[in-house]
């Protein structure tokens, strides 16, 4: 066994040293067919893992003996196994997500694949990842919804998403990866961006940090270079192109965020998803104000609330998971 195949072992089961860490991150840099090669791993694991609810095993023997039975002896059967470890590479959630999924089972690689949709929800005050067979990887923020396809069509990639999520999207030339949000879709081929687009906010933003995204909103197209942001105003359908420091919209999923002069309200309404409270604060005494700053996750809302009082006196009275908001 190679040392990189030692070190992909332990990772799976949490037991690499930060050294191990770091040469495991480099090793996936290399190429996607390294990414592709440990998600499937991965998956296998939690294939199995899954499939047993949790019981002991010895993860080596079991990684072994699942790849020994998806190799080509029979070629009706390593078909058949082929799909299966695609779907669940699909389906399965990591990092703990608790999203109750369920297993595709083939009678036969002749019979017409069924496709479904699969919905993944993160809700208020967690972060999540999922790992998809081609190579993409979303993080997915709180309070969002993704919805994905069981297995992707032959000529394209399509999710649907409600929420905040950064996608690391695997190169497909022949396949282009589509999100779908409300009023628009985004197309890329191989592309890192983020999409900000909650039921409860006036615009999308989608900021584009590595590669090209295509825009279509209706009848119109807009092009995006790294570096740009796309805003989009759901109750006029209009687009406002800017440019912006990418890494700032995506540091969410790094553990904080960073709001540059943005309106408070929007900031109330990350608060709430954050650090999963309610915020009561009456809109028309705080329209037109704009805060700037970083709350992280291993704070607590009060840290917010005391940083805010330095820029805009207000009162507040915290009871449970409720915040009441006034000013002074």
């Amino acid at each position: 066994m190679s040392e990189i195949d030692t070190i992909i072992q332990k990772y799976i089961q949490g037991n690499t040293s930060a050294d191990e860490n770091e040469q495991l991150q480099q090793w996936l840099q290399e190429s996607l067919d390294n990414k592709k090669r440990m998600f499937a791993e991965k998956d296998i694991w939690d294939t199995f893992n899954y499939k047993i609810n949790g019981k002991k095993f010895n993860v080596k023997h079991e990684l072994e003996f699942l790849k020994k039975s998806i190799e080509i002896k029979n070629p009706s059967r390593s078909i058949l196994h082929y799909h299966v470890l695609k779907i669940a590479a699909i389906l399965l959630i990591t990092f703990g997500l608790g999203w109750s999924s369920h297993f595709i089972s083939f009678f036969g690689y002749k019979n017409q694949i069924a496709i479904t949709m699969q919905e993944i929800f993160v809700p208020k005050g967690q972060i999540n990842q999922v790992f998809l067979a081609d190579g993409t990887r979303i993080w997915i923020n709180s309070e969002t919804q993704l919805i994905i396809p069981s297995v992707f069509a032959i000529n394209e990639r399509t999710v649907k998403l409600n929420g905040e999520a950064f996608f690391e999207v695997a190169k497909d030339k022949n396949r282009p990866f589509k999100v779908e949000v409300k009023g628009q879709q985004i197309e890329v081929t191989g592309t890192s961006f983020n999409v900000r687009a909650y039921n409860n906010s006036n615009d999308i933003e989608t900021t584009l940090q590595t590669g090209e995204i295509r825009l279509n909103t209706g009848d119109q197209t807009f092009l995006l270079k790294s570096g740009e942001q796309s805003i989009f105003g759901k109750n006029n359908s209009r687009i406002n192109i800017v440019k912006v420091d990418p890494a700032s919209f995506s540091a969410w999923k790094d553990g904080r965020y960073e709001f540059q002069s943005k309106d408070l309200i929007e900031v109330f309404k990350v608060v709430e998803r954050w650090y999963d409270v309610e915020i009561s604060a009456d809109e028309t005494s705080f329209k037109g104000m704009h805060f700037s700053g970083v709350i992280k996750r291993n704070k607590d809302a009060k840290h917010f609330l005391d940083m805010l009082n330095h820029s805009v006196p207000i009162n507040y009275k915290i009871n449970s998971e409720k915040i009441q908001i006034t000013l002074k």
